[in-house]
């Protein structure tokens, strides 16, 4: 197919525009939920005011406070003196890897990653709000509080098989991150009034949960920010794609222009060629010279393997299965040259 190189790269393009496309509809969609969720005091009259909502919630509230845990707090692994309520570690690879075209590029692989909480709140002087699977946050910033890089001792026969294999680690990187108790964050989610008390969790309306350091309207800019450059990126592919099938259209146009002038000459040629060979065919002929399918033309094509001169040139064209004379199975057809 001469527009197969397109067709491929078409496709890709329409991939990377749905995936584009998703991404800015949920990022718009985000926006339009972060700007209409209030921003509420944790004060005295925040239970009340969720008691008159129905079923006691709203569905998405922006609330402000320090982190205090409930109970005994997480001691980081690597620095045992800092405390927190969420805990990450993280092994992460450092490699190089032949790319597509041969040449080698950095890559990082995390090969193992895990994770410990424990319950905590958002708190404002005298009053707080329990926060619920907050490791599930969409947007949850912590603290690095250990990083350390140990490069790998490769032996040569490691850097001959990287050679072949296409792949060389470069070393090993373990990172620990903390939500510390004490920070002052930005919380974004559910809020509801459970078993007397508050608390904060991943919205059921399919809104993302944040946990952050920044304020609403500083995280709704980097929202807007990230939706304007993903509509640009929609409006890229979409333009790429409307050029492409533009380019297909146009092939597909072209070769179809050509086919039907390129069969409309094949007509004019057989046609000139049947008339031309009626003039030249001679009309004095007895009943065994003419074609049994007709009985019009005399007879020019031989049936084979049977062997039986039985049609003309018009009608061996239409019949291609059996010989008309013996009902034998036609396997091929050759001009008979009868004197």
């Amino acid at each position: 197919m001469d527009c197969f190189q397109e067709l491929v790269f078409l496709g890709i393009d329409v991939l990377v525009l749905v995936v584009c496309g998703n991404q800015y509809l949920k990022l718009r969609k985000n926006c339009r939920a972060l700007k209409e969720a209030p921003q509420l005091p944790i004060d005295e009259n925040l239970s009340e005011r969720l008691r008159k909502e129905p079923d006691q919630k709203l569905k998405y509230v922006v609330i402000r406070g320090s982190v205090t845990p409930i109970g005994r707090p997480l001691h980081s692994a690597m620095s045992p003196s800092v405390t927190g309520v969420l805990q990450t570690m993280t092994l992460t690879e450092h490699r190089v890897a032949r790319a597509v075209m041969g040449f080698w590029q950095e890559e990082k692989q995390i090969i193992h990653a895990s994770s410990n909480e424990v319950p905590f709140r958002i708190v404002n002087g005298k009053h707080g709000v329990e926060i619920v699977n907050g490791l599930s946050a969409e947007l949850l910033d912590m603290d690095t509080v250990y990083e350390n890089y140990e490069p790998s001792s490769l032996s040569l026969f490691d850097h001959v098989f990287g050679l072949f294999s296409g792949v060389r680690q470069k070393g090993l990187q373990t990172t620990e991150q903390l939500l510390r108790d004490g920070s002052f964050i930005t919380a974004i989610g559910e809020l509801e009034v459970e078993n007397g008390g508050l608390r904060l969790q991943p919205p059921t309306n399919g809104a993302p949960m944040f946990l952050t350091t920044a304020t609403k309207n500083t995280l709704l800019n980097r929202l807007e920010q990230a939706k304007s450059s993903t509509l640009l990126k929609v409006l890229i592919c979409g333009t790429i794609s409307v050029v492409l099938v533009g380019l297909i259209t146009r092939k597909i146009y072209k070769r179809k222009k050509m086919e039907r002038e390129e069969r409309k000459l094949r007509e004019q040629l057989e046609k000139s060629r049947t008339e031309r060979r009626s003039r030249l065919r001679s009309t004095n002929l007895t009943e065994e010279q003419r074609c049994v399918v007709c009985v019009e033309n005399p007879k020019e094509v031989i049936c084979l393997p049977c062997g039986h001169v039985c049609l003309c040139e018009n009608c061996a064209a239409r019949i291609n299965l059996h010989c008309p004379v013996c009902r034998a199975v036609i396997e091929t057809k050759a001009a008979a040259f009868i004197a």
